[in-house]
């Protein structure tokens, strides 16, 4: 768990020190940061500039066209709860997994419920 945390880290870091601010994610660093690690995770966002630029506006929340680490930290929050609800889906075509809510999907106004049978 805590090299998953440090990879999470350094990830942020060799993107975000590309340009401008190198505590920040500009628009650019965050599309490169997508598309390079996170591959899997948004692959229909990848294909819609706007939904990866509308993706990236959700996170930010003080409205500096940036992401911090603390607004990237919420995004990968995000894509884990996506991820388990995933895995409980799976297991459940699978006949195991159980049914306590876990959290919401992939926007940030998503208020999706983990619930397997």
């Amino acid at each position: 768990m805590e090299q998953a945390m440090e990879n999470i880290i350094k990830i942020f870091h060799q993107h975000s020190a590309k340009e401008g601010d190198p505590d920040t994610l500009s628009q650019k660093e965050f599309k490169d940061l997508v598309n390079d690690d996170m591959p899997n995770s948004f692959k229909k966002e990848k294909k819609d500039q706007k939904a990866m630029k509308y993706m990236m506006e959700d996170f930010d929340t003080n409205e500096d066209a940036t992401l911090s680490f603390d607004e990237f930290v919420e995004l990968i929050r995000k894509v884990l709860f996506k991820r388990h609800e995933a895995s409980h889906e799976q297991a459940s075509a699978h006949g195991h997994g159980h049914s306590p809510r876990h959290g919401a999907g992939i926007r940030k106004n998503d208020n999706g419920h983990c619930y397997s049978n």
